[in-house]
């Protein structure tokens, strides 16, 4: 809570209809000086910051420490934790009390003691020994389940590894002054005794840091060719067993998830993680809007919608199937003119356009689609999708036309009316997006969109 406050405003100068000559000096020097005391306020950011109750913050501070350790320890040094703006600093409501024994203590103003870091290293093992029970589960029960467990990361290390949730959980970074360097700390409130009591005292009070665990698997449902899962079964079979895994982590958090999942196929997280595809991805437990205990999952199945064209939900809690959506011929709705010049596709697309196998299509959702998605999609009328485009595909009809497809042309695009456009001239005045020109493992050009409730999806071919 920022302890600043606003200078009030400077009284309004009545003006003298009939003032004399002797009176306007004066007048002038009024305004002129209350203008001044207006422009040191502002650049001293004039405030109370500092003026906080200070012995009240280390009895606090010595009390909470005195009773967690059983150890009378002073405060040796206190700071208020304040950033250092233009015109200004500016207070988070909150102390660093740093203990004769060099561990720290920070005390919120309003809300009083949040914890301390002296047992930093050991709390944070100790959660980290809790992850690498999960994972260690996650396995056993995927496993049992018929399946590989090719690899698996925790932050990107090793479960094995010491360390991949440093920095991470219920930490906090200060600076004691503008010249100095930043600290950073895990604070936790709870003693820690190696036993479950503290796990439960702490759990409304930590902050995992959204830990991210990712997985290579192979078996029923997980293996596709060229990474491209079409066809997937409502709730594919390793869903289970990591969800399993997963809720053993809830009590750490008082049920609430914060732990971030990603399945994919074996062989394919470093290409997708390089590239920043969605290269034989299988699914992603996200703990964001979540509508069920462990989050929500987004399960990649692409759809076939005809022409040549895929499509799949990029949006936790959101699952799309055919009967969802329509894709329609939407002749004369737009030019190819239209789409170059326009959407100034010359400009942009350095891979050449074929006329004659300029299409438009109308792609349509179902109704049913929004009504039965998470609150959070349908509070905004709107979710991501990724699409694919197979030019191969003889429902393209670029055979008859006598085209001859190759890896990138003809394509597909995506269009748009540009929002931006009625405020300026320099905007075109459609919104096109290009597919990629790198493609997926089976040669498929892609890109990434939204799908609207209130409005249909066109997309271009030429």
């Amino acid at each position: 809570m920022s302890r600043m406050t606003t200078p009030p405003p400077s009284p309004a100068i009545p003006a003298a209809r009939t003032a004399s000559p002797s009176r306007r000096p004066l007048v002038l020097f009024v305004a002129c000086a209350l203008l001044a005391c207006t422009v040191a306020a502002v650049l001293t950011g004039c405030s109370n910051l500092g003026e906080f109750n200070e012995s009240a913050v280390v009895r606090q501070a010595e009390s909470y420490y005195a009773d967690k350790y059983g150890e009378h320890i002073k405060v040796a040094d206190l700071w208020e934790d304040r950033s250092y703006q233009l015109f200004g600093y500016r207070s988070s409501g909150q102390a660093f009390c740093t203990m004769e024994d060099g561990s720290c203590v920070l005390v919120d103003f309003e809300e009083g003691v949040v914890g301390d870091n002296r047992q930093q290293d050991e709390i944070v093992a100790a959660y980290e020994q809790r992850f690498r029970d999960a994972v260690e589960d996650a396995t056993r029960r995927l496993e049992s389940a018929g399946y590989t467990v090719s690899t698996m990361y925790i932050n990107g290390f090793s479960p094995e590894s010491d360390g991949f949730l440093d920095g991470e959980i219920s930490t906090r970074t200060w600076q004691r002054n503008e010249e100095a360097s930043e600290e950073t700390g895990s604070f936790f409130y709870a003693r820690y005794t190696d036993d479950e009591r503290f796990f439960e005292q702490e759990a409304s009070r930590v902050y995992l840091g959204v830990p991210s665990i990712e997985l290579e698997i192979s078996g029923a449902d997980a293996n596709y060719e060229h990474g491209f899962p079409v066809n997937v079964p409502a709730r594919p079979a390793w869903v289970d067993p990591i969800d399993a895994a997963c809720e053993t982590l809830l009590p750490l958090t008082d049920n609430d998830p914060e732990v971030e999942v990603t399945v994919f196929q074996d062989g394919y997280r470093n290409a997708a993680r390089m590239e920043g595809t969605p290269f034989g991805m299988l699914g992603e437990l996200s703990p964001f809007d979540h509508e069920e205990p462990t989050g929500n999952w987004l399960i990649v199945d692409w759809v076939s919608l005809g022409k040549g064209i895929y499509v799949t939900s990029d949006e936790a809690g959101v699952r799309l199937r055919g009967s969802d959506m329509a894709l329609a011929a939407a002749d004369g709705s737009l030019s190819l003119e239209d789409l170059v010049v326009s959407g100034r596709l010359d400009e942009r697309e350095s891979r050449a356009y074929l006329p004659e196998a300029f299409e438009i299509y109308r792609l349509d959702t179902n109704a049913d689609l929004f009504a039965t998605a998470p609150a959070y999609v349908r509070d905004k009328g709107w979710f991501s999708v990724n699409i694919a485009y197979d030019n191969t595909d003889p429902e393209t009809g670029l055979a008859q036309l006598g085209i001859e497809p190759d890896a990138l042309a003809p394509s597909l695009y995506t269009v748009k009316a540009n929002p931006d456009a009625a405020d300026s001239e320099d905007e075109p005045s459609l919104d096109v997006g290009i597919m990629r020109t790198e493609t997926l493992p089976n040669g498929f050009q892609y890109t990434s969109t939204a799908l609207f409730e209130d409005e249909s999806l066109m997309l271009a071919r030429a």
